[in-house]
């Protein structure tokens, strides 16, 4: 009887250190990881107000709030109030309109920035530009020469419409009223809807808010499940599903309006590490393995963040643009100057100053840029 007691002790030892080193190799359990867990949580500055961020007046009827978050992600929101400041427009600047063969759908992308936009426009003596930043998605052509853009939906400039493209997701953007501007975003729109409801548009863009309640977007991939191939059949109950960029913990441009139109948003999120180290941290998270410690894992946001943060605001409507590396914001500054977020493919600085007359960032631009400016 003893030496069966003895037997059965042993035994027990012996499953007991099986299990503690399965245990330990993740083999019994599947033990989560920190670095997968981190990038798989919302941000927790994703809401409305941000503590201990700054205010400042950058022009009549504008505003810009700052934050610098503790994973090193820089935050800036601008309230264009055009109920203080009837003067300020909303515009678009096509890149396909001024070059060596304008409107033929194919553009050297990276060769303007929004400072070198901005300081066009001012030129033209048409009002002073107050923000500048990068507009809708567009495609690469990356058979021909990679650094080759192209209209990915059709664009509406001065109430015309451009590029007979295929119509992806949403279309965002402009109608000036003698009341002031209406901001709106229509699912899939015809050519005469879109030249008869916009003066400035972009199609392909993601709607998140509309009529203040959130679309829908898809959640975070579940483990081992693999992203859907592009392109996504989108419905007008969702937001507009964009494989593999919707999760990435990246830079962020998105716009966001108010009920009466009075106020028109713009929140642009910074990462401090790139583009392809978010993908690769994505990729081993949905896997469900470690992310590799050489792997930078700082700050970005996702597009759930995004619409997490408009829900918090209480807009009207919000969409969500392309973003990314190419992500940037020229916002005007003093004696001429330009405070400017650049391109992580044109620098790798968070934040600039671009004096008046200074060379700009060339490289990492975008086929078209969303401005304000004020006329005269």
């Amino acid at each position: 009887m003893k030496n069966i007691t003895r037997f059965s002790l042993i035994v027990l030892v012996l499953c007991m250190t099986a299990g503690i080193w399965a245990w330990q190799s993740g083999l019994l359990f599947k033990r989560e990881s920190p670095r997968r867990t981190f990038y798989m949580k919302p941000s927790a500055d994703a809401k409305w107000p941000w503590e201990g961020a700054t205010t400042k007046t950058v022009a009549r009827g504008v505003q810009q709030t700052t934050k610098t978050t503790g994973d090193g992600t820089t935050l800036d929101l601008l309230d264009f109030d055009f109920g203080v400041n009837p003067k300020l427009r909303f515009e678009i600047f096509d890149q396909d309109e001024d070059d060596a063969k304008p409107l033929d759908n194919r553009v050297l992308w990276d060769k303007r920035g929004a400072v070198d936009v901005a300081r066009k426009i001012d030129a033209e003596g048409k009002g002073k530009v107050i923000a500048a930043w990068n507009g809708a998605f567009f495609g690469y052509d990356k058979k021909a020469n990679p650094m080759t853009a192209f209209h990915v939906s059709p664009v509406i400039l001065r109430g015309e419409v451009f590029f007979n493209t295929a119509q992806h997701r949403w279309t965002f953007g402009v109608k000036n009223t003698p009341d002031g501007p209406v901001w709106k975003a229509i699912f899939k729109p015809s050519r005469p809807v879109m030249q008869q409801q916009f003066d400035y548009g972009a199609g392909s863009v993601q709607y998140l808010i509309q009529n203040g309640e959130p679309l829908d977007v898809e959640p975070f991939p579940k483990i081992g499940e693999a992203f859907k191939k592009q392109p996504v059949a989108s419905t007008e109950r969702d937001a507009g599903h964009i494989p593999y960029f919707d999760h990435m913990r990246t830079c962020r441009a998105s716009i966001g309006w108010s009920r009466d139109n009075r106020h028109l948003y713009l929140l642009a999120v910074k990462e401090p590490d790139t583009e392809g180290s978010s993908s690769v941290a994505l990729s081993f998270a949905v896997r469900g393995e470690e992310v590799p410690a050489n792997n930078s894992l700082k700050g970005g946001w996702t597009v759930p963040d995004v619409q997490k943060f408009w829900q918090s605001k209480g807009v009207w409507g919000a969409i969500n643009s392309d973003a990314g590396d190419i992500m940037q914001l020229a916002v005007t500054g003093k004696n001429g100057s330009f405070d400017f977020i650049p391109p992580r493919l044109g620098s790798d600085k968070m934040k600039m100053n671009v004096p008046a007359g200074a060379p700009s960032t060339k490289s990492g631009g975008a086929i078209m840029y969303f401005y304000i400016r004020e006329i005269p």
